[in-house]
């Protein structure tokens, strides 16, 4: 173990992040082009859907993402994938906030189908084994619908994970059948448990810095949600 600023960090990862940083400067840079399915765009065509007069788009912003990655511009990336979902009115709720959750989910899919294809620094293996995704809104909708017709915040959320590190195919957690109330889980199975605790953000992270072996550097007191890993 070497020890860096108050924190572990195991000698052979923190050897491999050295030799990929250094492989990532090292690559030859190229103009950024972000590749959308409209002709006159750049590039051969992405499935991410989204013109040049389109950079806050779903597809943009995965595209964008995806960019940044894979020329070594940055280790960690924050986009908004979807916007308009504040749906506190029946238009909002009824005709706009499925179509827009939909955009997001199918950049998101496009994203990482991007990364799936992209061979991740001459090792075989995708860009995709090597990047985990994580997708969240700050807070939920509410069950019940407000006297104009749409659902105001509400504190129960949820959140998805895939890629590196991930168990993926399943669903950790449950809200109840009346008022969507959280419900406390074991946090190493993922299976719903009166005596357990209720998943929190925390939690989360928790579970991703362990992913990174970075478990317990943290001072949320918190043990991770050890059911969403591989």
């Amino acid at each position: 173990m070497r020890r860096r600023r108050g924190v572990s960090v195991p000698r052979g990862r923190a050897a491999a992040a050295r030799r990929e940083g250094r492989a990532a400067r090292e690559r030859p840079r190229r103009p950024l082009r972000l590749r959308g399915d409209h002709p006159g765009d750049g590039g051969a065509p992405s499935g991410l859907g989204f013109t040049s007069a389109e950079l806050l788009s779903s597809g943009a912003q995965a595209a964008l993402a995806a960019t940044a990655l894979v020329e070594g511009i940055s280790r960690c990336i924050t986009v908004r994938i979807a916007s308009g979902l504040d749906a506190h009115f029946a238009d909002d709720w009824g005709a706009l906030h499925g179509p827009l959750l939909r955009g997001g989910f199918d950049a998101v899919a496009a994203l990482a189908a991007d990364l799936a294809a992209r061979e991740y620094l001459d090792t075989g293996e995708s860009w995709l084994d090597h990047t985990t995704i994580v997708g969240f809104s700050e807070f939920g909708r509410a069950a019940l619908l407000n006297e104009n017709g749409g659902r105001d915040h509400a504190l129960t959320n949820a959140c998805f994970l895939l890629g590196a590190g991930i168990r993926g195919g399943t669903v950790v957690g449950a809200s109840s059948d009346v008022g969507m109330a959280p419900q406390a889980i074991d946090l190493a199975t993922g299976t719903l448990d009166p005596n357990g605790e209720t998943p929190r953000p925390e939690h989360v992270w928790e579970a991703l810095l362990s992913t990174v072996g970075l478990e317990g550097t943290t001072a949320l007191g918190v043990s991770p949600l050890a059911a969403v890993l591989a």
